[in-house]
């Protein structure tokens, strides 16, 4: 009866190949817009893909322990699944402290909101305490560091060969207590930290429920294709549709759950009407690409679990399933891609034009540095636009000469106030041509802006001022999406072979063998 999974060459081959193609998409999105961004694709890209991945393989243990507590007895065949997703966690900190060093070295804009000083200023006192650096560094190390070294020492004691015992049954129950805890509060925090703080004038008081509906559809979806595939290759033969079907309602349950999360996080902003809130969405519905991408995730998160998997027969039949898991892997990959490429692509209008004239400079660095992300609501400051107003005082026909006098008086001040109005929107043309010539010398500033002019008017020289999204979910994505898929089957391979694929003596093994769901 005892099963031990062979991780095989062949299995192997084809995952370093996955693998590659998602260097290959990282090395596309590094190059995808030049340095003007701070090559933001390629470290969103990171943070998006690491985000996903590790989120379903720290849900993974926390299903188990749920059940476990629970005193459940059908999963026990398939445990081991469930706790092997957490192989890709030790990956995900590789990941999430290269993210850390690129905070501290500057290399990216991921968190520039409230990384640089400057831009630190404008938050709250409360805000600048929580998000500086050092603090920030440590909840992410902290996060991992649990993660790791808890959720080793649950997968230990559930998967404990003497489990039968007494003594050491409950203490796979203390340990599994435990990892909810642990799981609870690192999981809500970390997407604050991670995710919501790209816009930290932006708050979502369930955001953290949100993202664990996400990471239990993701979960979910994983393990019911690993399920089928490991059937496949003659593995876990007592797992049958009974089995396949339980799986199948926590999927359906958990996309239903997010879809409830989804409409009260967008209705309640919605209807509040508050600056800080709705800004989050009406400056993603006014890119293109990200308004179909949001209603994109809703229909495939929500509309394709809905119509395509209500019925029992669809949670029993292996196809039906599998085909509805990728589409809830890919779905929420496209929700996460909503909530992590858009404000480290968020660039004045024109920069990459200004840095490709300025490549070759020592500006350069500079330059990349200009066209990084700042807050939304400050997406005007320091540009070229609008006009001054002018009031002139003209003395009406007729008047005296006191009254002459007195509106020559106020022509001058009125001609003053228009020479400062002047002087104002000369600055503020300096500081829009700082922005978009960044890198530039004189002469090609000059020209830049001049090209601006005669190209579209004044509404051109504002457009380089103006901001612009360079986030896309393109071949780079996509490509990147596989690799980071092959990690995390490798990873996951790697912790299933290390025993049997379940644990016979688990004291709930007979109840999952004999396991059968009743209709209704």
């Amino acid at each position: 009866m005892v099963e031990k999974f062979e991780f095989d060459s062949k299995l192997k081959k084809n995952l370093f190949i996955m693998m590659g193609v998602g260097l290959l998409g990282l090395i596309w999105a590094f190059f995808a817009n030049g340095v003007h961004d701070n090559h933001s694709r390629f470290w969103s890209n990171i943070l998006l893909n690491t985000y996903y991945f590790t989120g379903m393989g720290i849900f993974g243990i926390f299903f188990v322990s749920a059940n476990q507590l629970g005193y459940s007895g059908w999963i026990t065949l398939v445990k081991r699944v469930y706790m092997s997703l957490s192989g890709f966690v030790v990956v995900g900190a590789v990941f999430a402290a290269i993210i850390v060093g690129g905070v501290w070295g500057g290399y990216h804009n991921l968190y520039e909101h409230w990384s640089l000083e400057a831009n630190m200023k404008e938050l709250p006192n409360v805000k600048q305490a929580f998000f500086n650096k050092g603090f920030w560094t440590a909840r992410v190390v902290i996060y991992f560091t649990l993660w790791i070294l808890v959720g080793k020492a649950v997968i230990s004691a559930i998967n404990a060969k003497n489990i039968g015992d007494q003594k050491v049954y409950k203490r796979s129950k203390l340990m599994a207590a435990l990892w909810i805890v642990v799981f609870a509060v690192s999981e809500s925090f970390v997407s604050w930290d991670m995710v919501m703080s790209q816009d930290p004038h932006w708050y979502s008081t369930l955001f953290g429920w949100y993202n664990f509906a996400s990471y239990g559809c993701g979960g979910f979806a994983m393990a019911i294709l690993l399920v089928i595939f490991l059937k496949s290759r003659g593995y876990l033969q007592q797992v049958n549709e009974n089995h396949i079907h339980d799986m199948g309602k926590y999927m359906f349950a958990f996309s239903i759950f997010w879809t409830y999360l989804w409409f009260s996080q967008f209705m309640l902003q919605w209807y509040a009407n508050l600056p800080e809130d709705t800004n989050y969405w009406v400056k993603r519905f006014d890119v293109p690409t990200f308004k179909f991408t949001i209603f994109l995730a809703l229909t495939i998160n929500f509309a394709a679990p809905l119509l395509l998997f209500i019925k029992r027969g669809a949670k029993r039949n292996l196809k039906v399933a599998a085909f509805i898991a990728v589409l809830v892997i890919f779905g929420h990959y496209v929700d996460f891609f909503n909530m992590t490429m858009f404000e480290p692509n968020l660039l004045p209008a024109g920069q990459e034009e200004c840095c490709k004239k300025g490549e070759g400079k020592e500006e350069k660095k500079e330059a990349a540095l200009a066209g990084g992300t700042v807050l939304y609501a400050q997406a005007d400051a320091g540009t070229a636009k609008g006009t001054v107003g002018k009031t002139l005082v003209t003395p009406e026909k007729g008047s005296t000469d006191a009254n002459t006098a007195e509106g020559k008086s106020a022509n001058e001040a009125a001609a003053q106030t228009e020479g400062e109005a002047k002087e104002t929107k000369s600055e503020e043309a300096k500081g829009g041509e700082k922005v978009c010539c960044a890198g530039m010398g004189k002469g090609e500033c000059k020209e830049h802006m001049a090209a601006c002019k005669e190209g579209e008017g004044k509404e051109g020289e504002e457009a380089c001022g103006g901001r612009q999204t360079k986030a896309s979910l393109g071949l780079p994505e996509l490509l990147t999406f596989v690799g980071f898929l092959g990690m995390f089957l490798y990873m996951f391979f790697n912790e299933f072979s290390k025993d049997s694929t379940f644990n016979e003596n688990d004291p709930y093994l007979k109840e999952s063998l004999r396991h059968h769901v009743e209709y209704a």
